[in-house]
């Protein structure tokens, strides 16, 4: 409205000029007379296209941004060599294309899109951005130009459309998180408002940690609690997940407790503040708490210290720190999926198949069940080679569950979130790349690493 009005207002304040004074405006050898001409919203059709070929980008620059310049004098400015004057033409273009599509039979729509779909494709880097800018938000901006702009390899360009176009649908998006190769692409998907599970379960499966910082900071995503569990258990190592995951909203039975073994002591008494956990998650997160002070790992809050306990759990007087390891210590492996995975196998149903299906499903908490149960270890030792994402880890892992080795390819990326360019490949055969005594000793130590935990 604002820019309609001040269109409105510049024409009331333009003297008008008769035919043969714009040809004479047009004809001057000074570059800021036919500027002049080439802004005026009266100037005819034909003299614009001329000014079009002015040796003076300036006056080019006029023209591409007048919307009373014809749109054939537009589609020749697509290839002006200066980037400023296409600049200025991908605003005015991209402005005027709400509802185009690739199908126009009006003549002039045609070549308004012909010359917005050119301008998508630009070299220059900042003509594609204003592109992307000026249609991020469009509900109708056209599909083919919103992809096109979706799949750029500059973020600048892709990263508004990737974060706010209501073009892209989940499909479009699911495939460009498969595919797109621009630095910082994922994160924009993880900001988009109301994400959806399966958008989340697929930025959850990656390996871009700057991204699943932002999903788990998107108050409007909707992520699994699967998802949020296995996002939990990767987490310890990654600070920059600590925050988000303490304010996440709807944490699951399990989740505050587990945040409390390892998240820093400021994000601890934000668990404890939250009004939405119930009674018994806060009794499991003070119990944790008491634990880590106990260990030395805190100074104990002063609330605490005036119940008798010391003011600093280190130092003269302190306790000895306990093995804070067994608060790393896993459930029970009697959930519901370890059971499914058991009857499955005393049945001889718990085929190859069946565990690639689960994967493919993002069945995740049963493909863990699956490979503990079919290498006949506990599902601890099998939580700590996938939460280390070791490549060998995983394939020593799925030839102790008697798996072919193409489908352990499977599991390092999708359970392991092992970097598809990291993965072990089968040889020949389909042989599994590592020998057996390396193997072997992969799974030692792993298994070696869980049973400490447990102590």
């Amino acid at each position: 409205m604002k820019g309609f009005l001040q269109r409105v207002f510049t024409r009331r304040k333009e003297t008008p000029i008769s035919y043969d004074e714009a040809k004479n405006m047009a004809a001057s050898a000074a570059a800021n007379v036919r500027g002049a001409l080439a802004q005026r919203h009266d100037t005819r059709p034909e003299i614009l296209y001329f000014l079009a070929n002015d040796t003076e980008p300036s006056v080019r620059r006029y023209v591409a941004e007048n919307e009373a310049t014809p749109v054939q004098a537009d589609l020749l400015l697509t290839d002006d060599h200066d980037d400023d004057v296409r600049g200025t033409l991908a605003q005015k273009i991209a402005s005027l294309s709400d509802g185009l599509t690739a199908n126009e039979t009006d003549k002039l729509r045609r070549m308004t899109y012909q010359a917005l779909e050119k301008l998508a494709r630009d070299q220059a880097i900042q003509v594609r951005q204003v592109i992307a800018e000026t249609l991020k938000e469009f509900a109708n901006a056209p599909q083919p130009v919103i992809t096109q702009l979706a799949r750029d390899t500059e973020t600048v360009v892709c990263g508004p459309v990737l974060q706010y176009s209501p073009v892209l649908t989940e499909l479009d998006l699911l495939e460009i998180i498969e595919t797109n190769t621009a630095s910082g692409a994922l994160s924009f998907v993880s900001q988009r408002r109301n994400l959806s599970e399966r958008l989340s379960d697929a930025i959850a499966a990656s390996t871009d940690t700057d991204a699943i910082s932002h999903l788990l900071g998107n108050k409007s995503a909707q992520i699994r609690e699967e998802t949020l569990d296995q996002l939990i258990d990767r987490s310890p190592d990654i600070p920059q997940w600590h925050e988000p995951l303490v304010q996440r909203p709807a944490l699951g039975p399990t989740a505050a407790g587990k945040l409390a073994r390892f998240v820093a002591q400021n994000l601890i008494s934000v668990l404890e503040r939250r009004k939405d956990l119930k009674e018994d998650q806060l009794a499991m997160v003070r119990k944790v708490v008491e634990r880590r002070i106990e260990a030395g790992e805190f100074v104990v809050p002063p609330a605490r210290a005036g119940k008798g306990e010391k003011a600093s759990a280190k130092g003269a007087g302190a306790k000895e720190p306990k093995n804070v390891a067994s608060e790393h210590a896993p459930e029970s492996n009697e959930t519901e999926s370890y059971q499914q995975a058991l009857d499955l196998h005393a049945k001889g149903k718990l085929t190859d198949a069946r565990i690639s299906t689960a994967i493919t499903e993002n069945d995740v908490k049963f493909a863990r069940a699956a490979l503990a149960v079919r290498a006949g270890i506990p599902t601890e030792a099998v939580a700590k080679v996938l939460n280390t994402h070791s490549a060998k880890g995983v394939v020593s892992l799925a030839w102790k569950a008697g798996l072919p080795a193409d489908l352990a390819v499977k599991i390092q990326i999708k359970l392991g979130h092992v970097p598809p360019g990291q993965a072990l490949n089968p040889r020949s055969g389909n042989n599994y790349p590592l020998s057996e005594d390396d193997m072997r000793w992969q799974l030692e130590f792993f298994t070696g690493m869980a049973t400490v935990g447990l102590r």
